[in-house]
């Protein structure tokens, strides 16, 4: 297959994925007592998140590999974000995109993905019990039978997820971050791609690493339901690469929508405007440095992932008169 995408760029992809991983860090201030949180920043760029960065480390590994063919087409089930980042990917690199999602993506993020020459494919409604995430999965699945031509990504269960992390970001952090003044790291899980690097980047420096998940979400022993968060949790299947990395897992701090939308709220009191799963991680560290204790000392390291505008006003006003 060596049929070059029409929209393919005329850009180094290595030199956009380094200048993608320079993330920066954010003092997000005290949590308690002598505590405080730093974030690292996943939208340094005018992407949506840091699954820019994912989507273009996913089709550079796989091409390295052998996996994926000069422009071949690649499949994805995405909440957004992740779609967003392999579509301009696919641009880039010269791959048609076809991409799997619902109707809860974001206009904006759904926008810039079909300018950026992806094939989106909505389903309808949710499963019943398992919700869209099933739903997506159910329709990928068609589509790939249909398709067998298309590579699939497979972010929840390729060993390339995390390895994209590892190989461009972690070195990034690794040369920026005061690891003398991190006490532990907490995370959101996805797919569990970045909690697995940077996990293993503290335990490294003898740090431990919680989790901060959402209730309705399986990973780690919860019962499915319903949330108005995205890209956090697993309501149908637990991701092999975060099963992989489980035992890193030193905790979980299980957070409602209630309490990650008035994070969010309380984030933006703050100046920092983030999305549903950084208020997530917000009220997740709150917890952890109650946990911690008054005399623990330094600073709780987080992932704030993605931008709070995508949202509109769902986020700010969900609850608020709670």
């Amino acid at each position: 297959m060596n049929t070059a995408h029409p929209l393919a760029l005329r850009r180094d992809p290595y030199e956009v994925i380094e200048e993608l991983a320079r993330l920066t860090t954010i003092d997000c201030g005290v949590l308690a007592g002598r505590l405080r949180l730093r974030a690292v920043h996943g939208s340094p760029t005018t992407e949506t998140s840091f699954k820019s960065i994912l989507g273009l480390g996913l089709l550079l590994l796989a091409r390295e590999r052998g996996l994926l063919a000069e422009g071949q087409p690649v499949i994805e089930s995405t909440s957004g974000s992740l779609g967003l980042g392999l579509a301009v990917a696919g641009r880039l690199l010269g791959h048609p995109v076809h991409l799997v999602s619902d109707p809860g993506i974001p206009d904006v993020t759904r926008v810039k993905t079909e300018l950026a020459g992806a094939t989106l494919h909505l389903v309808e409604a949710p499963h019943p019990v398992l919700g869209f995430q099933q739903a997506r999965d159910d329709l990928l699945q068609a589509l790939r039978a249909e398709h067998p031509e298309f590579y699939w990504t497979n972010q929840n269960d390729s060993p390339l997820n995390p390895e994209v992390y590892t190989r461009w970001v972690v070195p990034h952090l690794a040369g920026t971050l005061d690891f003398s003044r991190i006490t532990a790291g907490i995370f959101c899980v996805g797919s569990g791609g970045h909690f697995s690097a940077l996990s293993r980047m503290l335990s490294d420096k003898g740090i431990p690493s919680y989790v901060a998940d959402r209730v309705g979400s399986i990973t780690f022993g919860g019962e499915p339901g319903p949330t108005i968060l995205r890209g956090t949790g697993n309501q149908n299947r637990i991701p092999a690469v975060i099963d992989a990395a489980r035992r890193r897992v030193a905790g979980v701090h299980r957070v409602s929508d209630d309490e990650a939308c008035r994070a969010v709220r309380e984030l933006v009191a703050r100046g920092i405007s983030v999305g549903g799963s950084s208020g997530v991680c917000f009220e997740g560290a709150r917890r952890l440095a109650a946990e911690l204790g008054p005399d623990a000392d330094g600073e709780i390291l987080t992932f704030f992932a993605d931008r709070g505008e995508l949202y509109g006003m769902t986020l700010l006003s969900h609850g608020s008169s709670k």
